[in-house]
């Protein structure tokens, strides 16, 4: 069950936490997919355009990804937050909870 919840504007800190948590949990598994193919010889990973195969692409895979979440967490979050913002002075913003066990938001 979801209980409607409106508010007039969303912190940029809530913003940032939800931009990082999503790119966090998407690219870095998917970065360490891409070392596990680099592992086998692929050039899935690369470096200061250099590929990097066998071990090292396997160890870098997560760092790189971790990189990436956190530059385009900037970059959205920051986008996000003037996008909202923006639109904050027309209507309020409108977020569906799920209600939990005890019918708490």
């Amino acid at each position: 069950m979801f209980k409607e919840i409106s508010v007039q504007r969303v912190s940029a800190g809530s913003l940032f936490k939800l931009a990082g948590l999503g790119l966090a949990f998407t690219l870095v598994p998917f970065s360490i997919l891409m070392g596990c193919f680099s592992f086998f010889g692929a050039s899935t990973i690369t470096w200061n355009n250099q590929p990097l195969t066998g071990v090292s692409g396997l160890v870098a895979s997560p760092f790189i990804g971790l990189f990436l979440a956190g530059l385009f967490t900037i970059f959205l979050g920051a986008c996000m937050t003037l996008g909202l913002w923006l639109y904050s002075f027309f209507r309020p913003i409108t977020i569906l909870a799920e209600l939990g066990p005890e019918g708490h938001a």
